[in-house]
């Protein structure tokens, strides 16, 4: 025998006639209109069990799918209070429900308000049988829907016959149950001590067109999403447990709490807090998910009130927070419904103890939500879309291609030919599913790049030691703004090639961009370019012209201490190390700018004395002031020129705007020594003394101005595969005959002009030892060198009254 709903239909002792008012229309614009997915016509039955108070579900479907088993069935079983012969009546009821929001069931307030629930199973089945066992009875009924027909005007009742059976009878026809899910078989019909006082059984077969859409793992998570986390309603599927989706959030913290109240004795549980809200979702609709949940004797006494009688906390964090205890102790503290607690010094301490669980986990809360916002969580790029992984992709694919590093993808070397278009297809899988597999905040050293990417292992690795991002991050206090920087400059570079620029022209952009990010955080040493044109402004206002002064000596080869500001003393000291060691030839320099609105300044607005008692106070070599002109520069018998004149303030020159751009640009072009500008502000004090002695300088450096540059960097780089041994200009001119006819500091002062010019990325020289760091071939950088010189042609420099011109 079969076990199909017309075998339920004719089986057993009818009782009754219940006539069910419906028509064709009804079940139609409910069912499918309501309920256009087969998951959410389950979720009705089930949820008809939840209103019944039942505890545990169990949902069990056919073994096969498809439309066509009718002699298939899927059963929702549930362990509530089973229906009588007047449940029966009430189920059939359309469009009106006995529930009401008072009723309750195990402490739950109904699901269900319309009565209409049951119409559900219509979108997947034409027939629903319900058996139920309550009192020792088995009753049962079948609806037909077929026999359904007919509008709201002109239907006529259908009447579902109520039919009592026996046990035999109905295990022989359920038996489908015992093999899918034995322990509710057992409870169904097992012993006496086993079974289950009431159950209904709702089944359903001549399944429709929709039920073919019906899939399990999807079914799982619908009915997931419908539980609270603290909750006594359990549910299996195909007697697998089916989990609150809530369970499956990313923990905070956990605490678990064991106390002795005076007066309620042993009081144990847990409490949790979540990274997500628990308040969202539809099983906030069936029971909440978050507050505390206090239990008496298994029962929870306080499904209306989670706050237990506390004031409204944190609202962020309480939408995250679940308490879970039991305190047996409270039995005769409990109001006579049960349902709460009367107020009394023992309650209060129970509110203390749940007060402090709260605020512990609370901390935690609020160290992770500052963290978040510290380090924002980069979703769009773990998990990202296409119109970001291309721009990546396109880096990639040309490091592999060339094997050569761009200016922020490493190399991918060790593919060989054949396996290259296999490689890409892997790492563009792993990529789109993933684009970094590890975010490193490293320090790689003030002149290395800001960001690296290695293709092989997908691992960003962040500079926190550039002078931008060490800005951006606060010295690496936050990494969320490193991170974004970082990621933003590495699909840059892609877009840069999508715009159709070669990978050499887009790390020439970048290492432009570079420049520009390192001037702009104020940490880099500018190239003679950018102080150039700083000089070019220099004149609008104090400001300017205190910051191009001191980039101006940076370039030259000091080191620049900023002062100024409010305080009294210099605006700027320079110190210039000749040598290993504090060497007398070391010296030190202060200043002090000047800058009018008048077309040159004063002599009454220069504080010669002053300046000179700064000098004194700084242990400084010399002074000097800094103006784009002096009234009278030019008039020996003037009064400024007098009073530098003075042999007292034999220390102290004047030097303008002009003067700086023509030590910048003699240093550029030849190669300026510390022992040459030391020498200027030994001989030179006015403005015309400080001209001529420029002058001549030009034209002593002219006499060395086929300083060979491209073979000392040959030679620089030959040393470089010594790894035992750091490039040396000194050890160059040692070795090499060609080099000796030239003095050691003017070689390194030539290799000096070099990083002027193009920057430390390339190349960094140490004055005082000649020790030489390559950051890149010699090629690299004598084109670097020539494209930058190239562009410092195009700025003017000369021309300027008073600049030493020829």
């Amino acid at each position: 025998m079969t076990n199909t709903i017309l075998d339920f239909a004719s089986l057993g002792t009818e009782l009754k006639k219940i006539p069910v008012h419906i028509n064709y229309d009804i079940i139609r614009l409910f069912s499918e209109g309501l309920y256009r997915s087969p998951h959410k016509a389950i979720e009705e039955l089930v949820s008809n069990g939840y209103d019944a108070g039942a505890n545990h579900v169990h949902i069990l479907l056919p073994e096969t799918s498809g439309g066509s088993q009718s002699n298939q069935l899927l059963w929702v079983i549930d362990d509530g209070v089973g229906l009588d012969e007047e449940g029966f009546r009430v189920l059939w009821q359309i469009a009106e429900s006995p529930k009401t929001s008072s009723d309750s069931l195990n402490g739950r307030l109904p699901i269900g308000q319309f009565g209409i629930g049951k119409l559900a199973a219509y979108v997947l089945a034409r027939k629903l049988t319900h058996l139920s066992c309550t009192d020792g009875r088995l009753l049962l009924t079948t609806m037909d829907f077929r026999r359904v027909t007919g509008t709201q005007t002109n239907a006529k009742p259908v009447p579902v016959s109520l039919r009592e059976i026996d046990e035999p009878t109905a295990k022989h026809h359920m038996k489908s149950i015992r093999h899918g899910d034995p322990h509710i078989w057992d409870r169904m019909f097992g012993d006496s001590c086993q079974r289950l006082n009431s159950w209904t059984a709702a089944g359903l077969s001549d399944f429709k067109d929709l039920y073919t859409k019906l899939q399990t793992g999807r079914l799982r998570w619908v009915l997931s999403t419908g539980l609270p986390l603290h909750s006594d309603f359990k549910i299996r599927l195909n007697n697998e447990p089916v989990v609150a989706s809530k369970h499956n959030l990313k923990r905070l913290h956990f605490r678990e709490i064991k106390e002795d109240l005076t007066g309620i004795g042993h009081v144990g549980g847990t409490a949790e807090i979540f990274e997500r809200p628990l308040t969202t979702g539809k099983s906030e609709h069936i029971g909440r998910s978050n507050g505390f949940f206090v239990r008496v004797r298994g029962r929870v006494i306080n499904l209306d009130d989670p706050l237990f009688g506390l004031p409204q906390p944190n609202h962020a964090a309480w939408s995250r927070f679940s308490m879970e205890v039991t305190a047996d102790g409270l039995q005769e503290h409990l109001l006579s419904s049960r349902e709460g607690v009367r107020d009394s010094r023992v309650v209060r301490d129970l509110r203390g103890l749940l007060h402090d669980c709260f605020n512990s986990c609370r901390q935690f809360f609020d160290e992770w939500t500052r963290r978040q916002n510290d380090d924002i969580e980069l979703e769009s790029l773990v998990r990202p879309p296409t119109r970001v992984v291309d721009p990546l992709l396109r880096s990639v694919r040309s490091a592999l291609n060339t094997e050569r590093e761009s200016f922020y993808v490493n190399s991918v070397r060790g593919v060989p030919s054949t396996d290259k278009a296999k490689w890409l297809r892997h790492f563009e899988d792993s990529v789109s599913d993933k684009m970094f597999d590890k975010i490193v905040l490293d320090k790689s050293g003030p002149n290395a790049p800001a960001v690296r990417y290695d293709p092989a292992d997908q691992r960003l690795v962040i500079n926190l030691e550039h002078p931008y991002v060490d800005k951006i991050s606060g010295g690496g206090k936050k990494g969320a703004p490193a991170k974004l920087f970082a990621s933003s400059e590495l699909l840059l570079e892609g877009q840069l090639q999508e715009y159709g620029m070669d990978s050499s022209s887009a790390a020439e952009f970048l290492w432009g961009r570079d420049r520009v990010l390192r001037f702009v955080a104020g940490d880099h040493p500018p190239t003679a370019a950018e102080v150039l044109r700083q000089l070019q402004v220099a004149n609008r206002n104090h400001d300017a012209l205190e910051v191009a002064t001191g980039a101006a000596f940076r370039i030259l080869g000091f080191v620049y201490e900023k002062r100024g500001g409010h305080a009294a003393g210099p605006d700027g000291v320079l110190y210039a190390h000749l040598g290993k060691h504090d060497k007398p030839e070391d010296y030190k320099l202060v200043y002090d700018t000047k800058q009018t609105d008048k077309p040159s300044v004063a002599a009454d607005k220069l504080n010669i004395a002053g300046l000179d008692q700064l000098r004194s106070d700084e242990d400084a070599d010399y002074g000097f002031f800094v103006a784009d002109r002096y009234q009278a520069e030019g008039d020996k018998e003037g009064r400024l020129n007098r009073q530098l004149a003075d042999k007292k303030y034999n220390k102290i020159s004047t030097l303008t705007i002009a003067h700086l751009k023509k030590l910048v640009w003699l240093h550029y072009q030849y190669g300026l020594t510390l022992t040459e500008i030391r020498q200027l502000f030994e001989s030179a004090r006015s403005v015309m003394e400080m001209t001529e002695s420029i002058k001549a300088l030009a034209q002593r450096v002219r006499v060395d101005a086929d300083v060979p540059v491209g073979a000392i960097l040959t030679e620089l780089e030959k040393q470089k595969r010594d790894p035992k041994m750091m490039p040396n200009i000194l050890v160059v001119r040692a070795t090499s005959p060609d080099m000796q006819r030239f003095d050691e500091e003017r070689l390194v002062a030539r290799m000096e002009a070099v990083e002027t010019i193009i920057g430390t990325r390339w190349i960094e020289v140490e004055r005082q030892s000649g020790k030489v760091k390559l950051h890149s071939t010699c090629k690299e950088i004598l084109e670097e060198l020539e494209r930058n010189i190239a562009e410092l042609d195009n700025i003017p420099y000369e021309g300027e009254a008073g600049a030493g011109d020829e």
